[in-house]
């Protein structure tokens, strides 16, 4: 197995309750992080993806007694990951796949945070501005280069794109997560091919997930 490698002590801790809930279903830590993010955007869409959560739910995450099965301890990763992402105001998730899940698999590799923040920096208003604007990210990983220009002007629109699915996911959860407007979407960028669009957020500031 590749050496774990992270940016933030939280993420560690994440990737610990992602082993327990994998012990408990016999399924693979990759498997059980996507089963995670698809679980924690059931978890943001107010009702509307009953069938998703179950669908993971019947993989083995009820098996075993209340407090002890694998649906509980996802239940705890997702409450860790908001305190994590409080605390740190990073992208904890894009550190734990990089760090933990994918170990730089086609060549995924995510622009780290500090280089992220200086970008924002230079290429957009530091002060925060009256106008509306939307910002796209063709290639956004966990979109931390969104949630980096979010931090200057969070009430611009995000959307983010990735041919990934767990990547889209991602970037999903931490628009919702951080009350941004905008869209994460499931896609072939270069290809033009949408396959889904995972987060809306609307101009009314209500949100859902959509697959």
């Amino acid at each position: 197995m590749a050496r774990e490698q992270y940016s933030l002590r939280q993420s560690k801790s994440l990737v610990e309750l992602v082993d327990r809930a994998s012990n408990q279903v016999g399924l693979s830590r990759g498997q059980v992080f996507e089963d995670f993010l698809a679980v924690s955007r059931c978890s943001l869409a107010g009702g509307t993806m009953e069938e998703e959560y179950f669908a993971v739910l019947e993989k083995g995450y009820k098996k075993g007694s209340a407090g002890n099965r694998g649906i509980d301890t996802l239940k705890e990763a997702f409450h860790a990951l908001i305190d994590a992402m409080e605390v740190t105001r990073q992208d904890v998730l894009g550190d734990v796949f990089t760090g933990a899940i994918s170990h730089g698999e086609r060549g995924q590799f995510f622009t780290p945070d500090s280089v992220c923040e200086v970008m924002a920096g230079l290429g957009v208003p530091t002060e925060r501005t009256h106008e509306s604007r939307s910002v796209c990210d063709p290639a956004c990983g966990s979109g931390r280069m969104l949630l980096s220009v979010a931090k200057h002007q969070p009430h611009w629109e995000f959307t983010g794109q990735d041919v990934d699915h767990r990547a889209a996911q991602m970037t999903a959860i931490n628009l919702g997560l951080n009350g941004l407007r905008g869209w994460a979407v499931w896609q072939n960028h270069l290809a033009l091919r949408l396959i889904a669009t995972l987060h809306q957020s609307k101009t009314n500031g209500s949100r859902e997930m959509v697959r």
